[in-house]
């Protein structure tokens, strides 16, 4: 045994009560992985390749990878072909899963966003009754449940993470509408709840969970509210959007005006100005540019002047995968221009010619520009 202070002993080696000792392998062996653990160079060497490349997608699409990483990811993937190949493997069990999500979705509509709802609320869920074998669910959707409820090799949200009304994935953008007059706009990567009041008068209220939101209540449209951390943002007319960072909540006023409630005041908006706030502060009003910050509403992302790392981080948002900028010179260069969000690697392939970098293309969607 290890980090015990037991001894390795020779198979003919017995312990005093009669129990075999397990020998240690010869270092020959032996093989290190990234971690820095050990496994025997037997058939487990595919299986140690499989958990690190698994490793590497969690660690470099969690949002925290850094440059380090990005050298550390492009040496692994070069010192041999069974790294490329474990690196693919990975990526493949990645899409079934997602498949396999879909497929369930397809088959129940709303039940898994409903169950995450509840989970996230605390409140009891009969997964027997809901979701277990009612006598027509196949085999592959029982499969597909279990993914939904603990995803494998935590390849993406959980149920409770992903547990909204509404939701949409990276890249991703949909639409809802409230009655004939209000309509919703998700953003990429964007969670929020939906609670419509009584037909005759009432209110419908959207709690923004993460991501971006866009708002458009036309003249005569009955009340409609957003909830976004400390703030509860009410249009009277026109649009609005809002969108979560992290901590900290920003909403823009993008036609008409709009009221920003909060512990620590009321904002009045109107068109083009924008106000950020957490839990405890508001920061001061501002002009907005909309052709800018409303471009995701189009299809687009613009860049005006923009620093390459700021630009970089606002691709990440919308792209699959990761791109990395591993030279601190060149995340200070600056980049302008527009791009679809359905086809940003061409602001990759921009940023490769304007300034020459040296851009690397590895596989799982993983760019590195340097």
């Amino acid at each position: 045994m290890r980090g015990c202070g037991c001894r390795y002993a020779r198979p003919s080696d017995v312990g005093e009560a009669g129990i075999r000792v397990r020998p240690r392998p010869h270092p020959d062996a032996m093989k290190k992985d990234m971690f820095g653990s050990r496994e025997p160079a037997t058939d487990q060497a595919t299986d140690a390749l499989d958990e690190e490349a698994r490793a590497w997608l969690r660690r470099l699409r969690g949002g925290g990878a850094t440059g380090r990483d990005a050298h550390e990811f492009k040496a692994w993937c070069a010192r041999s072909p069974a790294h490329r190949q474990a690196l693919t493997r990975a990526e493949r069990q990645w899409c079934e899963m997602e498949g396999a999500q879909a497929r369930y979705d397809a088959a129940f509509p709303g039940r898994r966003a409903s169950a995450g709802a509840d989970l996230l609320r605390g409140r009891a869920v009969n997964m027997q009754r809901r979701w277990l074998l009612r006598g027509a669910v196949s085999a592959g959707a029982a499969a597909a449940v279990l993914a939904a409820l603990r995803p494998p090799l935590h390849l993406w949200p959980s149920l409770q993470d992903m547990a909204a009304d509404r939701r949409t994935g990276t890249g991703e953008q949909a639409r809802l509408a409230l009655g004939r007059d209000v309509e919703v706009l998700l953003n990429t990567r964007t969670s929020i709840d939906v609670k419509q009041g009584p037909a005759a008068a009432g209110i419908d209220r959207i709690r923004l969970l993460d991501g971006e939101v866009a708002v458009q209540r036309r003249p005569g449209a009955r009340p409609v509210e957003i909830l976004a951390g400390a703030g509860r943002i009410v249009p009277e007319h026109g649009g609005v959007e809002a969108r979560r960072a992290g901590p900290r909540y920003c909403v823009t006023c993008t036609a008409g005006q709009a009221w920003l409630e909060h512990p620590q005041g009321r904002v009045e908006l109107r068109e083009r100005e924008r106000v950020w706030y957490d839990g405890g502060r508001i920061e001061p009003a501002a002009a907005v540019d909309l052709e800018v910050a409303s471009a995701w509403q189009r299809g687009n992302i613009v860049f005006r002047a923009t620093p390459l790392s700021d630009a970089v981080e606002e691709i990440n948002r919308y792209r699959p995968g990761r791109v990395m900028l591993t030279s601190e010179a060149l995340a200070a260069r600056q980049i302008s221009g527009q791009f679809q969000i359905h086809n940003l690697d061409e602001a990759i392939r921009q940023i490769q010619q304007i300034y020459d970098a040296d851009v690397t293309w590895l596989p799982a969607g993983v760019v590195i520009v340097g």
